[in-house]
């Protein structure tokens, strides 16, 4: 019964020791600074495979050219008719 308690006075003391420690809580903080910057670092990676795609298919297809202008800026073509749809609430 004696060890049983002193177990819990040294987690006690260790976790004090931990947890009120300067340098313990920085690196605590520089952890998730860390594990933050690399999630950015995928995410940026990510972002420019997809850019990159973007402009081989601008340098390389016509048709996707036109695809990005019809879909972006709401472009019709001569001789194209738009159709609108109304729908009606009623509550």
């Amino acid at each position: 019964m004696k060890r049983f308690k002193i177990r819990y006075i040294l987690l006690i003391i260790l976790f004090c020791v931990l947890a009120f420690n300067e340098g313990n809580r920085t690196l605590c903080r520089r952890f998730f600074e860390l594990r933050k910057l690399k999630m950015d670092i995928v995410s940026a990676k990510r972002q420019k495979e997809i850019l990159n795609k973007r402009i081989y298919y601008l340098e390389n297809e016509p048709s996707y050219i036109e695809r990005m202008v019809r879909s972006e800026l709401n472009v019709l073509s001569s001789g194209e008719i738009e159709y609108r749809f109304s729908v009606k609430n009623d509550s």
